[in-house]
This record gives C-alpha cells, sequence and structure tokens, in this order.
C-alpha cells in the first residue's frame, strides 16, 4: 500500500511516541523555575535563541530559500527531581531532543529536499496531557509556548533568512503556531512568505476576517496562501481540540469540492465539505491507532499520519509554490 520511504517514516513516528509515553519521570532538572500562580508545576527557562543546541538547522551550500518547521507535541508531563510537575518541554533534556528527532527528520526530509534551509526552534512545547484536558488547558498554556515560537521566528529573520523567500510548516501543536505566526507576521516578512502549512490544525471563518492575512489555499500554486487539514476515516472521528475547521483542501489533488482523488490503488481521500475534514477511505483504522492517544484520537482518526500519508504530494507541492513564488 505505501512506498518503504512511507513505511519507515510513519514506523518511526509511532515509536517515538510509544517510547515518551514510557519515559521515567524522575529526571533532574536544572532550568526550571516556578510559575508565576505559585503552584506546584515548573516551567523551563526560556530558550537561547543564539545557543545552537536550541536548534535542529540544515542548509545546503547555497539554499534558494527557507523552511521554518514548527514541530508538533512530542513529549507528555514530567517530574523534576523534587516532585514538582512541568508540562512544557526542555531542549537542554536528552530524552526531549531524542522525541523531537523522528518529527523533525520526516519534516527535513519533506519540505527541505536537500535544496532548501531548514530552521526547527526546539521551542517549549505544550505536553501531549496538556491537550489531552482539552482545550481550555491548552489555551491556558500555549501562550508561553508561542512566546518561544515568535521569538525564534525573529531571531531567525535577523540572523539566519538573509533575505531569502521562506516556507512556514507545522504539525498539529505546530500547526496552531503557524496559523498564530501567520496572523502576526509584519507586512516585509509576509511578503517573502511562500506558503504555510498548518497540517492538522484548523482556520476558522472568524479568523480569516479578523486576520487579513489568513489566506486559505484553493489550488496547488497561489503563495501567500496557507495550507490546512484534518484526516479521518469518518467525521465521527475527528479530534475535538484539532477540528472542526471551516477549510480544508484535499493535499493529493489540491481542490477544496468533494471530488475523490486516488491516494494510490486502494485508498481514497476526499474533502467533506460539510464538516471541512478529509475522508480517507481505504486504510485499516487499526493499523493506525494508537492506544495511549487514544482520549484525543480514537480508531479511525489519522492525525498521527498527517504527513506520512500525503509525504510525496507535499514534497512536490512545496517546490510547486516555490517555483510560482519565484516566477
Amino acid at each position: 500500500m505505501f512506498s518503504s520511504a512511507q513505511s519507515k517514516s510513519a514506523a518511526r513516528l509511532l515509536t517515538a511516541l510509544s517510547v515518551s509515553a514510557v519515559l521515567s519521570a524522575a529526571l533532574t532538572v536544572s532550568s526550571c523555575r516556578t510559575n508565576s500562580g505559585g503552584t506546584d508545576t515548573f516551567i523551563p527557562a526560556p530558550p537561547d535563541w543564539s545557543d545552537a543546541a536550541a536548534w535542529y538547522i540544515s542548509v545546503p551550500e547555497v539554499p534558494a530559500a527557507d523552511i521554518f518547521y514548527i514541530l508538533p507535541t512530542c513529549v507528555w508531563d514530567w517530574t523534576a527531581e523534587d516532585g514538582q510537575s512541568c508540562r512544557y518541554s526542555d531542549y537542554t533534556r536528552t530524552d526531549h531532543i531524542e522525541a523531537f528527532l523522528p518529527s523533525v527528520e520526516l519534516a527535513e526530509d519533506i519540505f527541505a529536499q536537500g535544496q532548501y534551509g531548514f530552521y526547527c526552534p526546539y521551542y517549549r512545547q505544550i505536553s501531549l496531557n496538556v491537550w489531552m484536558d482539552g482545550e481550555a488547558a491548552v489555551e491556558e498554556l500555549f501562550p508561553l509556548s508561542m512566546e518561544d515560537v515568535s521569538a525564534a521566528f525573529d531571531y531567525y529573520m535577523d540572523n539566519y533568512n538573509e533575505g531569502r523567500p521562506f516556507v512556514l510548516a507545522g504539525f498539529s501543536q505546530g500547526g496552531k503556531a503557524v496559523v498564530e505566526l501567520v496572523k502576526h507576521l509584519p507586512a516585509e516578512a509576509y511578503e517573502r512568505m511562500v506558503a504555510a502549512y498548518a497540517i492538522g490544525y484548523r482556520i476558522s471563518d472568524e479568523e480569516v476576517e479578523q486576520y487579513p492575512q489568513l489566506h486559505p489555499a484553493t489550488d496547488s500554486t497561489g503563495t501567500g496562501t496557507i495550507i490546512s487539514y484534518n484526516s479521518v476515516a469518518s467525521p465521527e472521528a475527528a479530534c475535538a481540540v484539532l477540528s472542526p475547521s471551516d477549510f480544508c483542501i484535499n493535499p493529493v489533488n489540491w481542490t477544496t469540492d468533494a471530488v475523490p482523488a486516488a491516494l494510490n490503488d486502494s485508498v481514497t481521500v476526499t474533502v467533506d465539505t460539510l464538516s471541512h475534514l478529509l475522508i480517507v477511505d481505504g486504510l485499516d483504522p487499526e493499523a493506525c491507532f494508537l492506544p495511549s492517544l487514544a482520549p484525543m484520537f480514537p480508531l479511525g482518526n489519522y492525525h498521527l499520519q498527517e504527513l506520512t500519508l500525503y509525504q510525496e504530494h507535499l514534497r512536490r507541492n512545496t517546490a510547486l509554490r516555490l517555483y510560482h513564488f519565484e516566477k
């Protein structure tokens, strides 16, 4: 059904998530402080964006453009040596970097393709437990994560970009960050933004009305647009904190209508124009199910496969949009 590269990529992501679920929760922490509310939680110190260890960076000799990639959620809550809990990742922890790398390497392969500069900041992402706690918990804690992403992007623009066009890309929590980043991009930066891939997250009509820089993609070539989709076997399998959305594009045929697209000989992908979800027919839901994440992603939800399912289409589309931007 899938190429060996797709199967290996999916396996790496699922393995990383499974391993992170059983990581030891009692490791020494030296970079945390109590939060301003005085509760028994820790907040890691802000990343130093001048520190190379705070980034994953891969740059060819003469990059024609850049990819600024924002990681999905890769870690669980963890416990400091004094017993207090932390709900954010910390790039100074080896186990967190190990949890990030499968997602980083997959995204680099899809979007950078050995041709473009690839910049991925290790921001303080909120944990999987926060997402499982629901939207109120996410909205309470995500602003600190977004502060990191915004600061990292500013540092990238000032120190790495050198005037090149760039693609924003993010998956899941990273998709949420992409949406927020586009909302507030300075005009000069937005003029160089080729496209923004906010994969596995939602965009509402209200957001588009309030933030004119949010232009949902409607085809395969438009530039300055934002690409968004969520994949399920049926609308009942949608994840409540990642959808519903008011926009969806099919990454196989790059249309927003209900015309089915063949992913391969046995799988079709169709936009449900009522729920604004991608309906994927022909996959085995059991093979794509991770029980440890069932509270968020029930059987029939394909969120964990949002990159691997369409990686060849995303790879070609990134290059296509860059081509049209540079024309």
